[in-house]
């Protein structure tokens, strides 16, 4: 009797144990999202510098000039990640005999919040670029997705790295 009770709670526990749960209590940590710009000339050189007076970038009615790597305060003291808005960055990307070739980097943008906006870049030599972000349908729990799109001047784009050729040098 004794070793029917043993072997019956033998059972019930692995059945237990087996079966698992099927919870929507999934933390889903959503990436911030960042959007990379790079530009050159006709010859193909960078544009981009740390010091690129008369460029902006207007987001959700803010303005943005560019922004030295360094000025960016160092962060992530914690293990919880959020998104925190650094700017319109110029970050160096490369070295090309010798010269640091550098890309503006504007962000962070939460990954998890739904939106639909216009980012709009304004160059130094008075033309403007219009990319356009959208993100919705979050769905959280065991595989998490949402709908996430880019268009640049109203065209289709291909992921958050936008490259321009314009004719102005730094």
């Amino acid at each position: 009797m004794k070793s029917k009770i043993v072997s019956l709670l033998i059972t019930v526990v692995c059945a237990i144990s087996l079966s698992g749960c099927d919870s929507d209590d999934w933390i889903v940590d959503w990436a911030p999202v960042n959007i990379y710009i790079e530009a050159v000339d006709s010859d193909e050189n960078s544009i981009i510098s740390p010091q690129m007076p008369g460029m902006t970038l207007t987001f959700q009615g803010e303005t943005y000039t560019v922004i030295d790597m360094d000025s960016v305060a160092r962060r992530h003291t914690t293990k919880t990640y959020l998104a925190v808005m650094e700017g319109l960055v110029a970050q160096p990307s490369m070295e090309i005999d010798g010269k640091t070739v550098y890309r503006l980097v504007f962000g962070e943008i939460d990954g998890a919040a739904d939106m639909d906006e216009d980012i709009v870049l304004y160059w130094p030599d008075g033309s403007r670029d219009v990319i356009h972000y959208h993100c919705s349908d979050h769905k959280e729990g065991r595989n998490p997705k949402c709908k996430r799109s880019w268009k640049l001047n109203g065209q289709e784009h291909e992921g958050n790295t936008f490259r321009f050729q314009k004719t102005t040098g730094r």
